[in-house]
């Protein structure tokens, strides 16, 4: 008799969960997903970035452990804080008007990178590897 008792509580939180599933998807940043190093002056090692649609993500380099970071989208400025080897980094990116490339300037040479979508590298034009 308890079984019964607690379905409606339990079928209450599986509605309430899958509103709140679906807030978080109308809202979601238009930059979820995967993306790539297009092309970099400085040289770096091609890297991905990817971002998930709870405001987190990941760095990965080849023969790097992945880095987490946080992100935040304000405007055209999107801000990473990242865990790398326990520092706390904070990145600051442009975003281009139409959502189709990530900016970064490097603070030590002035060069500017790009990154791009998965997928959007050969109409890009990218050179990084």
């Amino acid at each position: 008799m308890k079984v019964l008792s607690s379905l409606p509580v339990i079928a209450l939180a599986a509605f309430s969960f899958l509103g709140v599933a679906a807030a978080a998807k109308a809202t979601a940043s238009p930059l979820v997903g995967t993306w790539v190093l297009c092309q970099d002056p400085d040289g770096s090692p091609k890297d991905t970035l990817e971002f998930f649609t709870e405001g987190y993500g990941f760095s990965r380099r080849p023969s790097a452990p992945m880095s987490p970071f946080l992100f935040k989208e304000a405007k055209d400025q999107l801000l990473l804080a990242v865990n790398a080897h326990g520092n706390l980094l904070n990145i600051y990116m442009g975003v281009s008007p139409d959502r189709s490339r990530l900016t970064l300037k490097s603070e030590r040479t002035g060069n500017e990178a790009f990154y791009v979508r998965v997928g959007q590298e050969k109409q890009n034009g990218c050179t990084a590897k």
